[in-house]
């Protein structure tokens, strides 16, 4: 098995910056807030241990990308507006934002000219839940009245497939009707009590609200 090769650490300073996860999670921290923040803030927006806050911060620090203030629990750090690579940095945080935003604008936009005909939409699973990892699926409920799903759910799927391509993700769309929802929530089906759990509406009521609705109009 070949072995690595180590690359100049002045040409390829990157490899050094991005080089493991904590310096990621570290630098985007920074870049959101803007200012100065302690170690333990850090920590703790970015999701990750002491000892991994504590080894980015060295780490990014001897690269010169972060710069402290203080000195022991009252040191502060942030991104160092004056390196060479900050604005660069800044620039592609920034698209990563931009990026997430335009995929849940096309989620949102998929219903297009039948949109009228959405009850609820929303999506569900590891993206909502913010557990997803590389290949996981972009899970999207849509509810509409029995009539209609099949053509709203072709709309969403047909219109999120160009976006996928230039965005990046793979959607899985599940449509339901009214009545596929009283008789998920009368069985207690354990699907059905996730997405109720982890839903990030985008249109229309909220998935737990809408079992009752489809009651009230049948006894209507």
């Amino acid at each position: 098995m070949a072995r690595t090769v180590p690359q100049s650490a002045i040409r390829n300073p990157l490899d050094l910056v991005f080089g493991v996860d904590s310096n990621v999670r570290v630098l985007r921290v920074l870049v959101r807030h803007g200012g100065y923040l302690s170690s333990s803030d850090i920590g703790r927006r970015a999701g990750i241990s002491k000892s991994s806050t504590r080894l980015g911060l060295i780490s990014l620090g001897e690269a010169g990308v972060v710069s402290a203030e203080g000195s022991g629990y009252s040191r502060l750090y942030r991104l160092n507006a004056e390196h060479y690579f900050s604005k660069a940095i800044e620039n592609l945080f920034a698209a990563e934002e931009r990026r997430f935003a335009a995929i849940i604008d096309a989620v949102t936009d998929s219903p297009g000219d039948k949109k009228q005909f959405v009850k609820s939409l929303w999506l569900y699973g590891s993206v909502a839940r913010g557990a997803d990892r590389l290949g996981s699926d972009l899970d999207v409920g849509v509810v509409t009245g029995s009539a209609d799903l099949a053509a709203v759910v072709d709309v969403v799927r047909d219109s999120l497939a160009i976006h996928s391509e230039r965005l990046g993700f793979t959607p899985t769309v599940v449509g339901l009707d009214m009545e596929d929802l009283s008789r998920l929530a009368r069985d207690d089906d354990p699907w059905w009590a996730s997405v109720v759990k982890d839903a990030v509406v985008l249109a229309g009521r909220r998935p737990e609200e809408l079992p009752a609705l489809a009651g009230a109009a049948a006894d209507g």
